[in-house]
């Protein structure tokens, strides 16, 4: 009986964190990370701009389900998806 009711309680935690994001994305918007100097940061990778723990690096062209960043043409972009209405 205990191993069954901890696969209940397993199958439930499983079912409920599916339910955390329930954002429909209907697509993103580009922003510019701008430094401390008003300029915008630099990059040669993703991974050179700054964020926070998080913001993840965006890995397709995909719009996100949450926020990421993005080098594009030698500049850091933010990547925030946009809900449906």
């Amino acid at each position: 009986m205990r191993l069954l009711w901890c696969g209940v309680l397993a199958a439930a935690v499983a079912a409920a964190s599916l339910g955390c994001n329930d954002i429909e994305v209907c697509g993103s918007r580009q922003e510019s990370l701008a430094d401390t100097d008003g300029g915008v940061y630099r990059c040669a990778t993703a991974e050179d701009c700054p964020r926070s723990s998080r913001v993840s690096v965006c890995v397709t062209d995909v719009s996100p389900q949450q926020e990421c960043v993005k080098c594009q043409q030698t500049n850091c972009l933010k990547v925030i998806p946009e809900a449906c209405n």
